[in-house]
């Protein structure tokens, strides 16, 4: 294996090829050689080298194969939420992986389903259809009445390749999936939540008869992945389901992280069962037939009414009703004056800036708190030792943020968080509240003001 950097334009990470050579008149940088550090997905770079992409399972296309839009949940919205409720939507991505079948164990022992959005060939795994014990375990899903959905081939950002790139990443999958089940999905995922309309992403999804399913509820499970770090996703669902005015949640988590199998999992599902709730598939959550889940490969027009947009389930549009509250979201103050940006820093020690990044949707808020929890766990190495309570400052921040982002509706911003944070700040010293969030809130008034105020 040769670790060889050509210093010239662009970084490329990691080629797959023996040596840079062939790269040098290309006026290309990267670190190239063979082996999985080099040649695995999502971080190889398939246009130069042969990485897990690369390879293309067997059988025919699914290109080609008939694709009406059945049943009545939407093509055309972003899946973020449902009209169900007393349930949590058990969503796991990336695998399946060495720790999915004690998953399944752990499911079975609840009563719950989930579903899987499935990698067919990255992280060094193999093909999903032609690697033992993968058949095997995707094979076990659907007889345990799981659901099999698409988070594609190799885990590239779909907003960020060709329209064809995008449909090689679907159908090389469906084939793959189909192999094994003799079906393939409806539901998918974007890695990286990245599926925009401007990329065209949105459209080929549509054309391809996908469902483009997000989440609402962020484990941030693959931000903890250590037994000493897991405590944090814990403290996350925990908040969360003692929400009184939540209803319902679309959760995310990820099978191929050990600790958020071997052990948040059951802590999670005895939460939702203690709640009087029950685990179910995005399917379920939202009211689609399971025969609507699948395609046959090859089959012919399905017989199953095309939705129309006047029928399909908006993310936009979507009323809930709740015994408990009208309504989930985060309401504003009209008493307190409020600042109208976000802080630069909302914590600052030595040299730790902690941010919280500006957003105007709920995948963009959900996005923004994987950033402040990404940030978080930083912080207690770049700050010394008297300066770690800022830290709890700083997570505490964050927690607010990923609760917000889980009851603000579809109308998330970060102005209006800046308002509930304002408020609460003001309105926890002199109204009361746990004494621990009080006085977290107290330092942060002082931190906030000693050190951070500026607009972004």
């Amino acid at each position: 294996m040769q670790n060889a950097l050509v210093p010239t334009a662009a970084p490329l990470r990691y080629v797959c090829l023996p040596s840079c050579a062939a790269l040098v008149t290309k006026q290309i940088q990267g670190y190239c050689g063979t082996g999985v550090a080099y040649c695995t997905d999502p971080d190889c770079q398939w246009q130069f080298g042969t990485c897990d992409s690369s390879t293309t399972p067997a059988g025919p296309s699914t290109l080609n194969d008939p694709r009406p839009l059945l049943g009545s949940v939407s093509y055309d919205n972003d899946i973020i939420d449902c009209t169900q409720q007393n349930v949590v939507a058990l969503t796991y991505d990336d695998g399946p992986y060495l720790y999915t079948n004690q998953l399944l164990d752990t499911l079975k022992q609840f009563g719950f389903h989930a579903t899987f959005f499935m990698t067919g060939n990255n992280l060094g795994k193999g093909p999903i259809d032609t690697t033992a014990p993968y058949p095997t375990i995707i094979q076990r899903m659907i007889a345990e009445g799981h659901q099999v959905a698409s988070h594609t081939w190799s885990h590239y950002s779909l907003s960020n390749i060709t329209s064809d790139e995008r449909k090689q990443q679907m159908v090389k999958n469906e084939r793959a999936i189909a192999n094994i089940i003799g079906k393939y999905p409806t539901y998918m995922r974007p890695p990286y939540s990245q599926c925009n309309a401007a990329s065209g992403c949105q459209a080929d999804m549509k054309a391809l008869g996908y469902h483009r399913v997000y989440f609402d509820l962020d484990s941030q499970d693959y931000l903890n992945p250590l037994p000493t770090q897991i405590h944090a996703s814990f403290d996350i669902v925990a908040s969360l389901l003692a929400n009184p005015a939540a209803y319902d949640y679309l959760s995310i988590q990820h099978d191929i992280v050990q600790q958020s199998v071997t052990n948040f999992s059951s802590y999670y599902f005895g939460l939702i069962q203690a709640k009087g709730w029950k685990g179910v598939t995005a399917g379920e959550y939202l009211g689609d037939a399971p025969a609507n889940w699948y395609r046959t490969p090859g089959a012919a027009a399905s017989t199953s009414t095309p939705i129309s947009l006047s029928t399909s389930l908006s993310t936009t549009t979507t009323a809930k009703t709740s015994t408990t509250s009208s309504s989930p979201s985060i309401k504003p103050s009209t008493s307190v004056s409020v600042p109208t940006a976000i802080p630069t820093c909302i914590v600052k020690a030595g040299q730790f800036c902690g941010t919280i990044l500006p957003f105007g949707d709920k995948l963009d808020c959900q996005k923004s708190a994987a950033s402040c929890y990404a940030q978080s766990s930083n912080c207690e190495d770049a700050v010394s030792k008297k300066d770690r309570l800022h830290c709890n400052k700083y997570k505490a921040d964050c927690a607010r943020l990923t609760k917000y982002c889980s009851t603000c509706g579809f109308q998330c911003s970060s102005p209006e968080f800046l308002k509930s944070w304002w408020k609460d700040k003001s309105g926890l010293i002199g109204l009361g509240g746990e004494i621990g969030e009080r006085r977290t809130w107290i330092w942060l008034l002082a931190g906030f003001f000693g050190h951070c105020w500026g607009n972004r």
